[in-house]
């Protein structure tokens, strides 16, 4: 089974190439060796080292790789620009490309997204002042804080889940530029990471984030869902293929 990396400076400080495996060197251990073969993806937090033999190794064995600054705020990505000819990856090609193909999906997202977030809400017995997603975020963190007086674990997991996504949708062999933003279009990722978000609320209200208060630990917690958010994710994924196939082309 492939396996995810973190990587957190400043205990590591430079990843290099070695032969078929990553080298990890670390202020005070001994260097690690991580087959490139058994990798799933890597997230790579802080003011870490990249060689290009690294790098270039990642891309083309397909590892994606998430960057993030010492706040674990994602600021970047690495995804291999292979050809994709998947049959999603040509309906997703094909809607983008029309003129009014990116707001029919960005309605889907928001569509998928509100059902989430009523199910959430219901089940909890919350009640917001309003539905608008931005006033529901601050109402669910100033509960949280309320209730457990530390900030809410979720904001800080969210590049973890983008990382686990990345992962996803490079083995639907999607495209990496579906991912970035364009004029009236914030990204595949972005809109997929939304719509997950209400998943990692749901595990918070549950109490199984309560320990996420460190980097470590937050890489533990989210780890220990990680089976469950993969499936969460191939599921939304699924919907939207279905979706894309019963719309047919859209002009």
């Amino acid at each position: 089974m492939l396996q995810p990396v973190y990587l957190n400076s400043p205990g590591v400080v430079r990843v290099t190439l070695e032969g078929p495996a990553l080298r990890i060197h670390s202020r005070h251990e001994a260097d690690r060796f991580l087959p490139l073969a058994r990798l799933a993806r890597i997230v790579s937090r802080g003011r870490i080292q990249w060689s290009t033999a690294a790098l270039l190794q990642c891309l083309q064995t397909g590892v994606p790789v998430t960057f993030l600054d010492s706040e674990g705020r994602a600021v970047g990505l690495c995804i291999s620009a292979w050809p994709h000819y998947s049959p999603l990856n040509e309906l997703l090609e094909g809607v983008v490309a029309s003129p009014e193909g990116p707001a029919r999906l960005v309605d889907w997202f928001r569509s998928q997204s509100r059902c989430r977030l009523l199910k959430l809400l219901r089940r909890h017995r919350l009640d917001p002042p309003d539905l608008r997603i931005r006033t529901v975020r601050r109402y669910l963190r100033q509960g949280w804080r309320q209730r457990h007086d530390t900030p809410e674990p979720v904001t800080p997991l969210k590049p973890l889940l983008l990382a686990q996504l990345v992962e996803v949708l490079t083995s639907y062999r999607i495209d990496p530029s579906l991912l970035e933003a364009g004029p009236g279009w914030a990204g595949l990722a972005a809109y997929l990471g939304g719509v997950l978000e209400w998943e990692l609320w749901r595990l918070a209200l549950n109490g199984r984030l309560a320990d996420a208060d460190t980097p470590r630990r937050r890489v533990a917690a989210y780890q220990r869902h990680a089976d469950l958010l993969d499936t969460r994710m191939r599921q939304l994924v699924g919907q939207l293929w279905r979706w894309l196939e019963q719309e047919g082309p859209i002009s």
